[in-house]
Protein backbone atom coordinates (compact mmCIF):
# COMPACT_ATOMS: atom_id res chain seq x y z
CA UNK A 1 0.00 0.00 0.00
CA UNK A 2 1.29 3.64 -0.92
CA UNK A 3 1.22 6.81 1.21
CA UNK A 4 0.15 9.54 -0.51
CA UNK A 5 0.70 12.72 1.01
CA UNK A 6 -2.05 14.90 1.27
CA UNK A 7 -1.41 18.71 1.86
CA UNK A 8 -4.72 19.82 2.32
CA UNK A 9 -5.49 22.26 4.90
CA UNK A 10 -8.77 22.79 6.65
CA UNK A 11 -10.13 25.82 8.95
CA UNK A 12 -13.56 25.77 10.48
CA UNK A 13 -14.18 28.70 12.09
CA UNK A 14 -17.40 29.67 14.12
CA UNK A 15 -18.67 33.31 14.38
CA UNK A 16 -21.66 35.84 14.68
CA UNK A 17 -23.91 36.99 12.28
CA UNK A 18 -22.40 40.28 11.88
CA UNK A 19 -18.48 39.44 12.11
CA UNK A 20 -19.91 36.61 9.04
CA UNK A 21 -21.52 39.39 7.43
CA UNK A 22 -18.12 41.66 7.81
CA UNK A 23 -15.83 38.79 6.63
CA UNK A 24 -17.88 38.16 3.30
CA UNK A 25 -17.48 41.93 2.54
CA UNK A 26 -13.30 41.26 3.77
CA UNK A 27 -13.17 37.85 1.23
CA UNK A 28 -15.28 39.84 -1.73
CA UNK A 29 -13.22 42.86 -1.59
CA UNK A 30 -10.34 40.90 -1.79
CA UNK A 31 -11.24 38.23 -4.71
CA UNK A 32 -12.80 40.80 -6.38
CA UNK A 33 -9.03 43.19 -6.12
CA UNK A 34 -7.30 40.33 -8.12
CA UNK A 35 -4.37 40.58 -5.70
CA UNK A 36 -4.13 36.77 -5.12
CA UNK A 37 -4.91 34.82 -7.81
CA UNK A 38 -3.76 31.52 -6.27
CA UNK A 39 -6.37 32.27 -4.00
CA UNK A 40 -9.57 33.20 -5.96
CA UNK A 41 -10.86 29.37 -5.80
CA UNK A 42 -10.67 29.37 -1.66
CA UNK A 43 -11.90 32.95 -1.77
CA UNK A 44 -14.90 31.71 -3.62
CA UNK A 45 -15.77 28.55 -1.49
CA UNK A 46 -15.60 31.26 1.40
CA UNK A 47 -18.09 33.11 -0.09
CA UNK A 48 -20.21 30.71 -0.76
CA UNK A 49 -19.94 29.04 2.56
CA UNK A 50 -20.78 32.45 4.64
CA UNK A 51 -23.80 33.20 2.07
CA UNK A 52 -25.10 29.75 2.79
CA UNK A 53 -24.72 30.24 6.49
CA UNK A 54 -25.60 34.16 7.13
CA UNK A 55 -29.42 32.89 4.63
CA UNK A 56 -29.87 30.21 7.20
CA UNK A 57 -29.45 32.07 10.23
CA UNK A 58 -31.38 35.02 8.60
CA UNK A 59 -34.10 33.11 6.83
CA UNK A 60 -34.30 29.53 9.30
CA UNK A 61 -36.12 26.71 7.37
CA UNK A 62 -39.28 25.94 7.77
CA UNK A 63 -38.90 22.19 7.82
CA UNK A 64 -41.67 20.51 9.36
CA UNK A 65 -44.04 23.18 9.69
CA UNK A 66 -46.97 22.84 7.72
CA UNK A 67 -46.70 18.67 9.01
CA UNK A 68 -49.42 17.79 11.20
CA UNK A 69 -49.40 17.17 14.77
CA UNK A 70 -49.05 13.13 15.84
CA UNK A 71 -50.82 12.58 18.74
Amino acid sequence: MSHVDDDTVYCNVQMSLTSGKELLQLVTALRDSGSHPNLDAVFARMQFELTMTIDIVENPPTWGESEPTRH
